[in-house]
């Protein structure tokens, strides 16, 4: 028994499997590199997130911490009147465009005070600074006069590129 392909005359086989194939692979493959790239750029963004949320609780915590300091009376009215080393005594007519508030300048914040309670195991933040500044007494509803002090946080985040700076009006 000889067995031989049967070939009928008008009949071509064209192959094509192959193509469709390589077309659905090609389909595949591309999908794949998109949903690769989406879930990178993903993951970044939570990693920003993370470390924006992380610097915000740590500006909060120096805030406290500063505050804290405050009314400990580690400052005395001569830090607050010499004008360096992260205490100020705000006088509006020493400000202008021309020179802005010392928290609103880099050489104010090379001279602030460094957070004593910053880095701490766990901490992930690279630079945890504050400034009190003394404001014009305040005068209450009661009629009594209160001492006001502006206290502002600066905190450099892990990444060293995410800064966070929040201010707080405080009265004594």
């Amino acid at each position: 028994m000889n067995s031989r392909p049967v070939h009928r005359p008008g009949s071509r086989a064209s192959g094509i499997v192959l193509p469709t194939a390589l077309i659905i692979l090609l389909i595949l493959s591309v999908a794949a590199v998109v949903l690769v790239e989406q879930i990178s750029s993903q993951t970044r963004m939570a990693a920003n997130s993370a470390n924006m949320d992380t610097t915000l609780q740590a500006a909060e915590a120096t805030l406290r911490s500063a505050v804290s300091q405050l009314l400990g009376n580690k400052y005395s009215e001569a830090n607050f009147r010499s004008n360096s080393g992260g205490t100020y005594y705000f006088n509006a007519a020493n400000y202008s465009a021309s020179t802005p508030v010392p928290w609103q300048t880099t050489a104010g914040w090379n001279t602030a005070i460094t957070d004593p309670t910053a880095f701490t195991a766990g901490d992930l933040t690279k630079s945890r600074k504050y400034m009190i500044e003394e404001l014009p007494a305040v005068i209450s509803p009661g009629g009594s006069s209160q001492k006001a002090y502006r206290i502002t946080a600066r905190v450099l985040g892990q990444d060293g590129q995410t800064v966070v700076m929040l201010q707080t009006l405080y009265k004594l």
